[in-house]
């Protein structure tokens, strides 16, 4: 249950992730200070790109994840795992960026963004903590012999036993 719960948390976080960012994105060019939407400067450019390019790296982390999770191992655990952390990653950057970008009104009632900012909050600790996660990766890496096709190896491959020549 733990594996399927923090897998679709995960999920959600991305999707929270992403629509912080669209948001953020709508205001900043709507917005004006100075006679040019807040989108053409370059810290908003910044605190946006870094959001969008953590969600982007999360992506792929949960799509690995979610093809083990008819897998009972350890490694689809881990991946699971992974997949929390980097998506809890994700939306925390994504979500406060997107307050940053709003100022106050990202607090209010009239903008979604606390919306988003509350689900990512709360999913972030649901199914499993980021400690709990962190706990269940170092014990799948450290608990196993080491090296480059053991802690995180294909596990659809067979493994080739390597004889001496």
């Amino acid at each position: 249950m733990l594996d399927h719960g923090a897998l679709f948390a995960a999920a959600q976080l991305l999707g929270v992730a992403q629509r912080a960012i669209d948001l953020a994105v709508a205001y900043a060019r709507e917005r004006e200070q100075f006679g040019k939407p807040i989108g053409s400067f370059q810290a908003v450019k910044h605190h946006l790109a870094t959001a969008q390019v953590k969600v982007e790296f999360a992506r792929p982390v949960l799509l690995a994840a979610a093809a083990l999770l008819a897998d009972d191992s350890a490694l689809a655990s881990t991946r699971i795992s992974h997949a929390k952390l980097a998506a809890t990653a994700a939306a925390e950057a994504a979500t406060h960026s997107a307050l940053q970008v709003h100022g106050a009104m990202g607090y209010s009632w009239e903008v979604d963004v606390h919306f988003a900012l509350k689900r990512a909050l709360a999913l972030g600790q649901a199914w499993g903590t980021p400690a709990v996660h962190r706990a269940r990766i170092a014990a799948h890496v450290l608990g196993a012999p080491l090296g480059p096709d053991r802690t995180f190896g294909d596990p659809f491959m067979e493994e080739a036993v390597l004889e001496p020549a």
